[in-house]
This record gives C-alpha cells, sequence and structure tokens, in this order.
C-alpha cells in the first residue's frame, strides 16, 4: 500500500480546531517582518530584520532568515516543531556563526492564490534564503519558487513537489502514487496488526470521501493489497468530500460491513477528513465492528479518547518510541525546551525533522553560503535521522518518498506501537501496466 502523504493531502482541507491550538513565539535570536499576502496572514516569529550580505539574499554575516508557508488550521503545530529545532541550533551557537531566524509563517488558508502570494511575498519583499518549513495540500506556489531558484523544505503531501530542483520534503517528494515505477510492500507491517500475523487471505474494505485524490489513493492501497494476498472487497468513494456534512454515517458503515458476501471485513482502511474518520469509525463500533480500521490522520493525544482502537499510519517514529530512539528523546526534550505544555502531534514532529534535514545540509555546506553553493550540496545528499525517520537521499527521493511506516493504535489515553519504523521492501508498481 501506498504511503500516508496523499492521504494527509485528501484530508488536510478541513479545519480541525485541535490541531490549531498551539501558537507561534520568538525564539529570542532573530528577526522580524510583518509580511502579509493576498488572502493569507502573516505571524512574525522573530524580533529583528532580514537583510543579506553580498548578493545572497537572507544571509548575514550572523544569520539566515528564513519564512514558512503552512494552513495553519491543519498544520498549525508544525511552526512549532520547527522553531524547536531552531532553538537548538542557535542555543549551541549556530551554524558557522550564523543563527537560523524564522521571520514570518504564512497562512494561506489552503487557497492556492494565497499560498502563490505567500511564496512571492517571502521571496520579493522579504528576500528570505530558503522557504521552511513549508506544510500544504495545496502548494500552488512550488513552481515559483522552483523557477526564481529558491530552496523550499517541508512536508511533501502531494505530487507538485515532483521533481523539483530546488523542493526538498523532509521524507522526500511526493509523486503520482500511480506513476511511480516502484511501489512499497506494506504487507508484511499490516500483517502485525493481525493476531496471527498474517496479511495473506484476509479481506479489506477501501474507503475514502468523492474527490480525485482520494480515488489515486485507493487505487495504489488496493494494489497493494492485491500484491500481498489480500482480497478487495469495497472500494467506496461515495462520502462526501467537506465542507459537505456527513449527517448520518450510517449507510457507509453498513456498506463496510456487509461488503465481504454479506459479512464484515477483517480490515478497513479510511482515507478521509479527521471528521468524517472519526464519524464512521464511532459508527462501526456501534454496529458492532470488531475488525482493525486504520487511517492516516489521528495520531493526536487529543483525539485518542474518542478513537480508542483505532490503527493510524505515520510515516516516521511515534513519540512513544522514545525510550528506545535516543533520536525521538532528543526531538522531544528540543520541544519542551521551547514550549513546555507542547502536543505531540504528527505537525509537530514534521516541522522538527523538516528543519533538522535543512540545517544538516547547511552544515554540510561550510561558511560559505550562497543559493548556488548549497543547491550543490542540496542535490547530491544523504541524510540519516538515526532512527527518527528512514534515510533520505537527493537527487533518488525527488521522485518518490522514503518507503517506511509506523503504525499507532489509540488505547483510549494514549498511544500503543504495535509497529514501530519500519522500512519497506519495494516492488515494480503494478498500475503502471494499467
Amino acid at each position: 500500500m501506498a504511503s500516508m502523504k496523499r492521504a494527509l493531502a485528501v484530508t488536510a482541507a478541513v479545519l480541525i480546531t485541535a490541531a490549531a491550538c498551539s501558537s507561534n513565539k520568538s525564539s529570542g535570536s532573530g528577526g522580524s517582518s510583518s509580511s502579509s499576502a493576498a488572502g493569507s496572514s502573516a505571524v512574525s516569529t522573530g524580533s529583528g530584520s532580514s537583510g543579506s550580505s553580498g548578493s545572497t539574499p537572507g544571509v548575514t554575516a550572523t544569520e539566515i532568515h528564513i519564512g514558512g508557508i503552512y494552513y495553519k488550521a491543519f498544520y498549525g503545530d508544525a511552526a512549532v516543531g520547527a522553531q524547536a529545532r531552531i532553538k537548538q541550533l542557535n542555543d549551541a551557537g549556530g551554524v558557522f556563526g550564523r543563527k537560523i531566524v524564522l521571520d514570518t509563517m504564512i497562512d494561506e488558508g489552503q487557497d492556492e492564490t494565497a499560498d502563490l502570494n505567500a511564496a512571492k511575498t517571502l521571496v520579493q519583499q522579504d528576500h528570505v534564503f530558503a522557504v521552511a518549513p513549508v506544510m500544504t495540500a495545496s502548494f500552488a506556489g512550488a513552481d515559483y519558487l522552483n523557477s526564481a531558484k529558491v530552496p523550499f523544505f517541508g512536508w511533501s503531501i502531494e505530487p507538485r513537489w515532483c521533481g523539483l530542483e530546488y523542493g526538498f520534503g523532509f521524507e522526500g517528494n511526493d509523486c503520482d502514487e500511480t506513476k511511480t515505477p516502484l511501489a512499497a510492500d506494506a504487507g508484511p507491517a499490516i500483517a502485525k496488526l493481525f493476531p496471527d500475523g498474517k496479511f495473506a487471505g484476509k479481506t479489506v474494505a477501501l474507503t475514502a470521501e468523492d474527490n480525485q485524490s482520494a480515488k489515486v489513493a485507493l487505487q495504489s492501497f488496493a494494489a497493494g493489497a492485491q500484491h500481498d494476498g489480500a482480497k478487495v472487497v469495497l472500494v467506496d468513494t461515495s462520502m462526501p468530500t467537506p465542507p459537505a456534512v456527513v449527517a448520518d454515517y450510517t449507510p457507509y458503515a453498513e456498506k463496510i460491513l456487509t461488503s465481504n458476501n454479506g459479512g464484515p471485513p477483517d480490515l478497513v482502511e479510511t482515507v478521509n477528513s479527521v471528521s468524517d474518520t472519526e464519524g464512521l469509525y464511532k459508527k462501526l463500533i456501534q454496529l458492532g465492528y470488531k475488525g482493525i480500521v486504520q487511517d492516516f490522520t489521528l495520531y493526536d493525544p487529543r483525539l485518542a479518547a474518542s478513537t480508542k482502537g483505532l490503527v493510524t499510519e505515520v510515516s516516521f517514529a511515534p513519540f512513544e518510541t522514545a525510550s528506545t530512539n535516543p533520536a525521538v528523546q532528543q526531538m522531544i526534550t528540543a520541544l519542551k525546551a521551547y514550549q513546555p505544555n507542547i502536543v505531540l502531534s504528527q505537525p509537530v514532529a514534521a516541522g522538527y525533522w523538516t528543519m533538522d534535514l535543512f540545517i544538516a545540509m547547511l552544515e554540510k555546506v561550510g561558511p560559505n553560503l550562497t543559493r548556488d553553493s548549497f543547491i550543490k550540496v542540496a542535490n547530491n545528499f544523504t541524510y540519516d535521522y538515526h532512527g527518527g525517520a528512514g534515510v533520505v537521499t537527493f537527487p533518488k527521493y525527488k521522485t518518490g518518498t522514503i518507503p517506511c511506516l509506523s503504525f499507532v493504535r489509540s488505547n483510549g489515553v494514549t498511544f500503543d506501537v504495535p509497529v514501530p519504523l519500519t522500512c519497506l521492501q519495494t516492488y515494480p508498481n503494478p498500475l503502471l501496466s494499467k
């Protein structure tokens, strides 16, 4: 089955109040520019002013200025994760004497026009060295930044990142999953969710909202399940896409519960918005479903109580593995040093690992920092997150994402980890011949 990238792109269009509870704050180490773009809002996160040294925008003798673009309602916590990694670096002296300053995070409201305007604002008005973090599923500014030769970093969750010279997803660059030459074999990991440790022979129902991204995702998931010897008994994309509101999840749940020759399947995989995932899951449990339900977006302790038993795929090492994973523990330590009451969510980790990759590239470039020197290093770069995520290599992962995943299961309070971070084998993508 495919990674969670496309699933996140599908669900990111829904406003999630819980995920927007964090706020940006200054690390006390850098500049400030109160930029704004039409249809978007900018949050100043520093305390000085942007500048440049010589011909390199955003670079001075003591600072490297960057700005970010995000859909705050869904990815608001990512700014906190990024700032925590920046503070960790700056407290240690920066990169060759330069401290990173995240001047502005522009909320583009999941609007493509606002997103493009945000990218232009950061480049033409704020004169940033790079754009990071980028956290949105409407990244209309991607081609503009690439043509302007401005590096950008973030969570690549839609195909517009694919193959771009100046774009760097911290887990690689998402591409159309029906067109990539290789598919990741998630079957052995999925098998661990079952008491008998087997996926072959199991029945699978796939459900999503009625939009093209979801349909493409389910194509990939169905092909993966069939490759692993499972039987796909339902592919349903009839649920309306938000902002449409589902008044009653009963018809969708009943369709699933009778999909296996009148009975329930062994596994339900749902590619829906957070509200629809939660609503459908509750209805399935209410109607007596005893199998496994797996989603891609509800790994958040604020949602654990309402989703007990739900399994969520996560594409990096879960926070709960910190006791045996030093990279995760280091991240948590940095996050809490920046914001003691931080909620450990998926966007927080994505922001942290995005900045971790950017910093690693800066360290490899050395003190003579220009956009040219940076991009030469970045496009021939391998980075090991030491267990925090899979190893990323560019240019290899300019046309695909790292084939690694974890599974977490809500226990009603927090999460258990039935499958820690596992990097998958790949095989020729069967969808290429269709």
